[in-house]
């Protein structure tokens, strides 16, 4: 008889201790969760927020280097523009004057998109005439226009930093030497 009592208390403990176990098992819905998230974070993904945030900086990254491209692709265009009227005409109305601001305005933007600051540097050939100048405007501009082209959003590109400054530099001459 004592040992059928042993056996019906063990029986009972046994039953009590996985009831527990089963308890125990279900009871953490709030630390599954958590430890899902872990789980997740530490299998590579990270949260939802996180991830959309991530791709609008992704998405404004291209669009920023979009805009680039388009400021590039209008600079040539004005400094082709800029070139034709001056071959023809041999001097500068109010409009042009507007082109080349808009263009400085463009080449600066296209400097900074690209890493670049306000450095004042020098031309390293000084044109000799006003048709040189505007070839030579013409000529940095499509140069500046490649140079983006051929850059991704992801690098910082020297080139199109020196050919916005030059681009910069030979406008300034530019206007300086009409305002003579």
């Amino acid at each position: 008889m004592i040992r059928i009592k042993f056996i019906i208390l063990a029986s009972l403990f046994l039953l009590s201790t996985s009831a527990v176990g089963q308890t125990i098992r279900n009871l953490p819905d709030a630390q599954s969760s958590s430890s899902g998230t872990s789980s997740q974070q530490s299998s590579g993904m990270g949260s939802p927020a996180a991830e959309i945030i991530h791709k609008a900086e992704i998405r404004h990254a291209e669009e920023t280097y979009q805009e680039m491209v388009e400021r590039a692709d209008e600079t040539a265009q004005l400094g082709r523009q800029l070139r034709m009227t001056f071959q023809t005409a041999q001097a500068l109305n109010r409009e042009d004057l507007k082109k080349l601001e808009r263009m400085e305005k463009l080449a600066r933007k296209i400097r900074g998109s690209a890493g670049g600051d306000d450095d004042k540097l020098a031309l390293k050939e000084t044109p000799t005439h006003l048709g040189a100048a505007f070839e030579r405007l013409a000529d940095i501009s499509d140069e500046l226009k490649k140079g983006v082209g051929k850059t991704s959003r992801l690098v910082i590109s020297g080139t199109v930093i020196e050919r916005s400054n030059e681009l910069i530099e030979i406008i300034r001459y530019i206007r300086t030497s009409v305002q003579k």
